[in-house]
């Protein structure tokens, strides 16, 4: 994925708390491109709002300031948790989906919950002593 060209109606919010992280820490616009990966010029372009990170360069950016990716989009406060999502594609589709109107995420949350029952289902039944007898007495408490 490359770096979108286009702002959305949130990037400047995203510039400036690049720009405000980066500043926090004391580190010129090429000490944070050589922690992301990037050229300084990216980094120039992100806080100006004139590109977006990628989702890759997104997670660099919050593993360089070593908050969540929610804070650096303004969504929590610095002290949230940091969540990591290594599969980058799966990172891309979460942020898509976050753009969905309210009955398409909660839909994709329905699918979600029925994939994650499905793997603790899995899971309970591979283990010793477990079968349909142990799965009904746990329904049944």
């Amino acid at each position: 994925m490359t770096d979108k060209h286009v702002a959305s109606e949130n990037t400047g919010s995203l510039g400036k708390r690049v720009r405000q992280l980066r500043q926090r820490r004391g580190w010129s616009q090429q000490e944070l491109a050589d922690r992301v990966g990037v050229r300084q010029k990216q980094i120039s372009s992100y806080e100006r709002d004139v590109n977006v990170p990628s989702g890759e360069i997104f997670i660099k950016l919050a593993n360089a300031f070593e908050v969540s990716l929610d804070y650096l989009a303004q969504r929590a406060p610095e002290s949230a948790p940091q969540v990591t999502i290594a599969d980058l594609e799966l990172l891309e589709r979460i942020q898509y989906v976050d753009r969905l109107a309210d009955d398409d995420r909660a839909l994709v949350k329905q699918v979600m919950d029925l994939v994650i029952l499905k793997d603790r289902f899995r899971k309970l039944a591979s283990e010793p002593g477990s079968g349909p007898a142990h799965i009904y007495a746990l329904e049944a408490s």
